[in-house]
């Protein structure tokens, strides 16, 4: 039996993007930052994690990027 494989996504990097706004429970308007690792297009190959803050949002895109061996991009800023 032949075993069929697929090409992986090349991983380009860990990308950090925000604040983007986003809603709570109570319909209230609140920031949110992105980090996902994607390909050479930037889009993403795996899971997005939303973060609330952008200090978490920063310490896991470095943490991932460092994990991975990838170049980490942000365009990211405080709210």
């Amino acid at each position: 039996m032949s075993k069929i494989s697929f090409p992986q996504p090349a991983l380009r990097a860990v990308f950090f993007d925000g604040p983007e706004p986003d809603r709570n429970r109570d319909g209230d308007e609140i920031p949110t930052w992105s980090v996902y690792v994607g390909d050479e297009d930037g889009v993403p190959v795996d899971q997005v994690y939303r973060c609330l803050s952008f200090g978490t949002a920063q310490r896991l895109a470095q943490r991932i990027a460092e994990d991975r061996g990838i170049e980490l991009i942000s365009d990211a800023m405080p709210a």
